[in-house]
């Protein structure tokens, strides 16, 4: 999914809008159901629904890469007996089926590591998808296919601390008593996928709300996919890459030609509205042609799929950062913006190598202002 139809679907989750049901399990510390949610929409407060939707929502915000991620199921997951095939069924049940839905939330209590109380939230979502006219303007009245959804995501439920609050209707501060509360989602899923606006069963949408709290145990044990490697792991594996195979010739221009590169390809990428990915050759290709020798690259096949995986790319938008260009030594670091980057050169004087840097904007020193000094001739 690319950014155009995660947003489409967020906004729909609303009150009065696609949701044809919602069910919920909660679950205490010691991972024992308290209770299976069936409550019925039409019966909610409108308050307490937006409430359920602002939660789901949360579940398909952040970034694609870090925190969504797009994830196809292995072909063993989709036969009789995979865990592909077991959400299918889930989905096609509309979640009218107890037996089903016990099962899934038991699924999830089994694998789902947490030392707080949770919530467990799921939702079937009905859209009956807008066709497009040749102009690509959307056609309320004519549909192409109907995408009906799972939506699921887990939030912890913390205690909320007593204290004094302010109450509009009395006008005052009263005390608050002690009361467990849910929090932002931690994890969740959108299954089907929807890939070029229809059903695609094949894949699922993924959403963790740190990259280092990502709950694989969720992505690999429960729905059967493999997250791709985290982003601070995709930099590093980079960094080293680039370091070993240049060599000698990992100098300052050569790194930064690689860094304005990746930054080109992902600026041709832009408008796609999906992450970019780097496949292997891409990679092999930017170093051969910034100094790394042909004799060093012969080995690169063998390293990369030992570091990163066979046929596994890396995301662009995750080995640079597009905006800025640093520098830096145990003793000083320089942060210049990448479109002021080609300013920075380096000169060797005197058998040592000097960072130069044009002064062309006013300078301050520990905030003050300073004059420059005046050029030969002016």
């Amino acid at each position: 999914m690319d950014k155009k139809a995660i947003s489409e679907i967020r906004k729909l989750i609303k009150p009065d809008s696609c949701i044809a049901r919602i069910r919920g399990c909660y679950v205490n510390e010691e991972g024992e159901v308290i209770r299976e949610l069936h409550d019925s929409i039409a019966a909610m407060e409108k308050e307490s629904l937006e409430k359920y939707c602002e939660i789901l929502r949360g579940s398909m915000s952040g970034k694609l890469g870090r925190n969504l991620f797009n994830m196809e199921f292995p072909l063993g997951e989709e036969l009789d007996g995979g865990r592909q095939q077991s959400l299918l069924r889930l989905a096609q049940s509309e979640l009218k089926d107890d037996a089903l839905l016990t099962d899934f939330f038991g699924k999830i209590v089994e694998h789902f590591h947490c030392d707080t109380k949770y919530l467990i939230l799921l939702i079937n979502g009905v859209y009956d998808i807008p066709a497009k006219g040749t102009d690509h303007m959307e056609m309320e009245d004519a549909s192409d296919y109907v995408y009906s959804f799972l939506l699921c995501c887990i939030c912890p439920v913390t205690l909320m601390k007593e204290g004094l609050c302010y109450d509009e209707e009395a006008c005052t501060f009263l005390d608050r008593r002690t009361d467990w509360t849910v929090q932002k989602p931690v994890c969740g899923f959108l299954f089907p996928a929807f890939n070029d606006r229809q059903p695609d069963i094949h894949s699922l949408l993924y959403y963790c709300r740190k990259e280092d709290e990502r709950h694989d145990e969720i992505s690999a044990d429960l729905l059967g996919c493999v997250l791709p490697i985290p982003e601070a792991d995709q930099k590093e594996l980079f960094k080293s890459m680039v370091e070993q195979t240049l060599g000698r010739n990992c100098d300052f221009q050569n790194v930064k030609n690689i860094g304005d590169a990746v930054g080109e390809i992902i600026e041709q990428n832009k408008d796609t509205g999906e992450p970019v990915q780097l496949e292997k050759s891409e990679i092999r290709r930017l170093l051969y042609e910034n100094g790394a020798d042909q004799s060093v690259l012969s080995d690169f096949d063998a390293a990369y799929d030992e570091a990163v995986g066979e046929g596994v790319p890396l995301m662009a938008e995750n080995l640079i950062d597009t905006g800025r260009l640093e520098v830096k030594s145990p003793s000083m670091k320089i942060s210049v913006k990448s479109d002021m980057a080609d300013m920075l050169k380096t000169r060797v004087i005197d058998g040592m190598e000097y960072l130069l840097i044009p002064v062309v904007d006013e300078l301050e020193v520990n905030g003050i202002r300073i004059l420059q000094t005046k050029r030969e001739g002016s």
